[in-house]
């Protein structure tokens, strides 16, 4: 259906303009009565009964209104059912996630928290033992600098989507977002359970807890 502003053309289930947000002037007919019902309506006028939705998009190429909480195509400029701005919504995302803390900042935190641990800890050990610890032996390895199989990271993130909420859920094994509680943070948090010496199966039940999203 084309646009009477901006001269768009957009599939016809659509009753605002993806380009512009302008009505496109859709009547949507009522399931249960059958009566015509303005394009952005929800629920039929006359009935009260719920109208039909929109065409679910592909996994990946959708984003969510912060308005209605429709899913939109990523390059939609406004939202198709409510007709809300999508661009600005997501640029105000960014300018508030770049107001927190870095994620270096929050792992040097975590670094200096763990080797202040291990201090403490061999201070007691020496004290205990009343000798020095051999300093030849081979240094003392934290979960942090154990090597994890990259293959059972891949297993544990394939049972689940990013948790952000900001990228269309896509796929955890293969995204690489960095917002909060995203597949970076995600993925660091497999890692370390993972070094701690729990299997997969338990790290896909802990990871499920925490985050949610299992597919």
């Amino acid at each position: 259906m084309r646009c009477n502003k901006c001269g768009l053309e957009n599939p016809k289930q659509l009753k605002f303009c993806r380009n512009c947000g302008t009505s496109l002037g859709v009547h949507l007919k009522c399931p249960q009565c059958g009566s015509e019902n303005p394009g952005d309506s929800l629920f039929c006028i006359v009935c009260g009964a719920r109208l039909p939705v929109i065409q679910k998009l592909a996994k990946g190429t959708r984003r969510k209104c912060r308005n209605c909480g429709r899913f939109n195509e990523l390059e939609a400029n406004f939202c198709i059912v409510c007709g809300e701005e999508m661009l600005r919504v997501q640029k105000g995302d960014r300018k508030q996630q770049s107001a927190g803390p870095s994620y270096k900042t929050i792992a040097l935190v975590i670094g200096i928290i763990i080797l202040a641990g291990i201090s403490v800890k061999v201070g007691i050990n020496f004290s205990k033992r009343g000798s020095l610890p051999n300093l030849t032996s081979e240094p003392v390895q934290t979960s942090t600098s154990v090597n994890v199989d990259e293959a059972k990271v891949i297993a544990v993130a394939k049972n689940f989507k990013c948790a952000c909420g900001g990228c269309g859920e896509l796929p955890l094994a293969t995204c690489q977002c960095e917002m909060p509680r995203g597949a970076v943070e995600e993925k660091r948090f497999i890692r370390e359970k993972l070094a701690d010496g729990f299997t997969v199966e338990q790290v896909i039940e802990q990871l499920d807890k925490m985050y949610g999203h299992r597919v």
